[in-house]
């Protein structure tokens, strides 16, 4: 794998902590790679999964590092550790999660988008939360295409995920944000501060800018969720799990992110040829 000297300093990369997510790895790197992510720093949290075999194209070319973490929870300890570790080697980091998909409902690359938010330490990226869309259990295909049915603005939390420069963050806010030095602030991406102590907007904000959140995908994987450690903590099978299987959270057809369907498409099997021709499964 090249350093990260040897490659020069990427414009926008992600960072991402995970258990046992093997079925989603590839797509969700995927899937970041065409809006404009050059690297990806994954933490591995104890998963038992064939998650390395799924990532190995993308390990082999030097696009995803893997580390170990196997500190639980360890998803704050995680990001300060990208920030840090990564400071100097991509101008922006994306924090998400596997189960959240960053993107430009206009069809620009996230990437070129930022070039206009550099004054600020951060931009704040609202989510729309999305449902089962009828699955009970996980149907073929990916997750971008299956799942197209979400909560509707107003209930939905204006909670942010974080695209920041690692060189400005101070330390972690939660895990949804960041504190910055200078005392700074990040912005929406209509660029009003978000000074909120939890990390939220003044109101849903996404023309721009949109991170969707595949809570639940179908049934059968909602239970799953709930009811097993993840690299975020332990959910509770409770008035939470209820809500993310009702109907509030099908009740509007969102497709936007399909413009990226084709595309994305070529580049699985872009992928699947390479693993094919005996890409090297990683130690």
């Amino acid at each position: 794998m090249a350093s990260n000297q040897a490659r020069g300093k990427a414009y926008l990369s992600a960072c991402a902590i995970y258990r046992d997510e093997a079925p989603y790895l590839r797509e969700w790197v995927a899937f970041h790679r065409l809006v404009g992510v050059e690297r990806f720093y994954l933490y591995n949290n104890r998963s038992s999964d064939d998650h390395l075999g799924a990532l190995a194209p993308y390990i082999e070319d030097g696009t995803v590092e893997v580390r170990d973490w196997p500190l639980y929870p360890g998803q704050i300890a995680a990001y300060e550790h990208c920030a840090a570790e990564h400071r100097d080697d991509s101008r922006w980091i994306t924090f998400i999660d596997i189960d959240e998909f960053l993107f430009s409902p206009t069809g620009q690359p996230v990437s070129e988008l930022l070039v206009e938010f550099e004054a600020w330490p951060g931009v704040g990226v609202n989510r729309t939360v999305f449902g089962t869309s009828g699955h009970v259990s996980p149907p073929p295909g990916l997750v971008i295409e299956n799942y197209v049915r979400r909560a509707r603005d107003e209930n939905t939390m204006t909670l942010i995920k974080s695209i920041a420069d690692p060189a400005r963050i101070d330390r972690s806010q939660n895990c949804h944000a960041f504190r910055y030095r200078d005392e700074a602030f990040a912005v929406d991406e209509t660029k009003r501060l978000i000074e909120h102590p939890v990390a939220q907007t003044e109101s849903m904000v996404r023309s721009l800018l949109v991170v969707n959140h595949y809570w639940t995908k179908s049934e059968e994987e909602c239970l799953r969720k709930f009811t097993k450690p993840t690299a975020y903590g332990t959910p509770r099978l409770d008035a939470a799990h209820e809500h993310a299987l009702s109907g509030t959270l099908n009740e509007v057809l969102d497709e936007d992110i399909l413009q990226y369907l084709p595309a994305l498409r070529q580049e699985l099997a872009r992928v699947e040829r390479r693993s094919s021709e005996g890409v090297k499964h990683p130690a």
